[in-house]
């Protein structure tokens, strides 16, 4: 089993909000892949090398006919989705410590000085910037008229986007070990924004005041030390249809009523990746690499695939009717909806952890660790 955690001690502060990533030496050797007949093609429309960036953060965001995407050392490019022609590049001459969020004409970026910078997207000027209790990892998330971000002390603050004064902020208890968390925090329209926390529970509040509006317990710490006892819901919990879905490491993927907050179904299944969703299925990477689909309504097993397992997979994303993972050593795998059998595959060029890829219909976006960004597109 893959530990990618954090050693958040209580009494360094989250270590500044960095910390020491491990591999479990006893994990398997990645799974050899096996020769795919009558293969579904895949394209890759464009690729750019925006040099490396830590595992899971820095992704990329659909926007308007455009990629966004940031640097750790400041810089923001826009590209066309179409043909990945460069648009813009604006430097901040800042070191930045999160992903870009977009807003309309605003781009959201957490500063490794412990800010939220609020930048024009066409012209590159900051048009406000506010202090944090702590630096981010996250990337902040948008709503109607409100940025919220999380920093490293597990306070989740509102800011006006127009002027960016502060409107609320909801302080979480911290336990003493935590997952190294670069994005749970998810915005559902103008009303609400959904968050993962540690110790298994998922968060909804209002976008407007900042109040709890309901909690779900995802899963429950268990085990007798304080490392078996991790169950931190670390990716972004994802809605579709009156359904809110998240997973939690060392626990289970959990889906509950998005208004009233009832538990509708839970299955024991580690991840610390975000989930897909269909309209039928609920899909999952598990930590030992082996992909589940879920039926949405019951919660029933639909299928299991252990084709790919420890080959340290991206969390699913859907392109088409497929699942799209991508694994450490560069290669996109497609599988069936229906049978998650493997259907298509190809090398993205893509080394070690790759982000979840952003879902654009019969294309979508991928940033490897290396910082490798490309389209890749149904054949």
């Amino acid at each position: 089993m893959r530990h990618r955690l954090l050693l958040a001690l209580l009494s360094t502060s989250l270590l500044g909000g960095c910390g020491s990533l491990f591999e479990s030496s006893s994990r398997p050797l990645p799974t050899p892949l096996s020769e795919i007949h009558s293969a579904q093609p895949l394209q890759v429309k464009w690729s750019h090398s925006l040099g490396d960036a830590p595992a899971g953060s820095f992704q990329p965001v659909y926007s308007q006919g455009d990629v966004v995407v940031a640097t750790p050392d400041g810089q923001i490019y826009t590209y066309n989705a179409d043909s990945g022609r460069e648009v813009s590049l604006v430097k901040t001459k800042r070191d930045l410590t999160s992903g870009v969020g977009v807003a309309g004409s605003l781009l959201l970026l957490g500063s490794a000085d412990g800010s939220l910078l609020a930048i024009n997207r066409t012209s590159g000027a900051l048009v406000w910037e506010q202090k944090l209790t702590s630096v981010t990892l996250e990337t902040p998330v948008a709503g109607a008229n409100v940025a919220a971000v999380r920093t490293n002390d597990d306070r989740i603050t509102g800011f006006a986007l127009q002027d960016g004064k502060q409107l609320w902020s909801v302080p979480h208890f911290m336990p003493q070990l935590t997952i190294r968390n670069t994005g749970s925090m998810n915005a559902v329209g103008s009303e609400v924004i959904m968050a993962g926390l540690a110790g298994g529970k998922m968060q909804v509040v209002s976008q407007d005041t900042g109040s709890v509006l309901w909690e779900g317990v995802v899963a429950s710490p268990k085990g007798a030390t304080e490392l078996e006892r991790i169950t931190d819901v670390v990716s972004r919990p994802v809605y579709n249809g009156g359904q809110m879905c998240a997973t939690a490491y060392q626990g289970r993927v959990a889906c509950f009523d998005a208004k009233s907050g009832n538990l509708m179904w839970a299955r024991d299944v580690s991840s610390s990746r975000p989930v897909a969703m269909d309209d039928h299925n609920v899909y999952v990477s598990a930590e030992d690499d082996s992909v589940w689909a879920f039926d949405r309504i019951t919660g029933r097993n639909v299928w299991k695939q252990d084709a790919l397992k420890y080959r340290s997979l991206s969390g699913p994303a859907m392109l088409g009717r497929f699942v799209l993972v991508v694994d450490a050593q560069g290669v996109a795998h497609l599988l069936s909806n229906e049978s998650g059998s493997i259907v298509g595959r190809t090398d993205v060029g893509t080394k070690g952890q790759t982000g979840q890829p952003v879902s654009l219909g019969s294309s979508a976006l991928i940033k490897g660790e290396n910082g490798r960004l490309l389209m890749l597109s149904l054949g």
